[in-house]
């Protein structure tokens, strides 16, 4: 059992760290703006069950591999980089549809393809992990005992406040992007914005130290 004591702090900090967009958060905003709410809403659960997964990496102690091991770290974030500028240039290279009087947009994809993806990209990205590894911890009580069953417990709650955070922001991405198309036509140009920003992810992924970050 966690220590309730420590709980309002947990979630005050957790509320801090939420209310900062990361790349998972901007990955959600892109394919809700791209796709649809539902497409963002789907990637929020795939990097949900993918935080989860990270979390329960940690309980079990195999964060700490990754930890002490740089050439396995850097294997796996050269792989989500290279994964998300994958996306990216999948995106731009997408066929568009179009019909009289409408504006052009990508075929639908399933949302099961959304939650892949959003999966991938945070499974892939190990700095999650030790994120996760770095910061549950600080919150455990030792001395109350099954410390994986409360690291498992914050980890839980820090999933679902996160994504409370990015169904939140998908929701925005959408309102804004709707608001825009009534303006006028941007036929063919989401493409290439989702396109880019997932290069700029990728990209920047690749080039970022090996620190631990979210």
């Amino acid at each position: 059992m966690i220590d309730l004591a420590v709980l309002p702090y947990f979630l005050a900090t957790v509320a801090v760290l939420v209310a900062i967009p990361g790349p998972n958060t901007i990955f959600v905003l892109t394919a809700s703006a791209s796709q649809g709410f539902r497409h963002g809403l789907a990637s929020s659960f795939g990097v949900m069950l993918a935080t989860m997964a990270h979390v329960c990496f940690a309980a079990v102690g195999l964060t700490a591999l990754l930890m002490a091991s740089p050439t396995l770290f850097t294997a796996i974030k050269t792989l989500g980089a290279g994964y998300l500028i994958y996306l990216g240039i999948k995106a731009i290279c997408s066929k568009t549809t179009s019909e009289s009087g409408t504006s052009t947009r990508a075929p639908e994809q399933p949302l099961s393809a959304s939650i892949r993806k959003g999966f991938l990209v945070n499974l892939l990205n190990p700095k999650t992990g030790l994120f996760v590894a770095a910061f549950l911890p600080q919150f455990v009580n030792a001395a109350a005992g099954h410390v994986p069953l409360q690291i498992v417990t914050l980890g839980a709650i820090l999933v679902m406040v996160g994504g409370v955070g990015d169904v939140t922001c998908a929701a925005l991405a959408r309102t804004i992007v709707k608001a825009i198309a009534k303006r006028g036509s941007t036929s063919g140009v989401g493409k290439y914005i989702a396109g880019l920003l997932y290069i700029g992810l990728g990209a920047a992924a690749m080039v970022t130290s090996n620190g631990t970050g979210k």
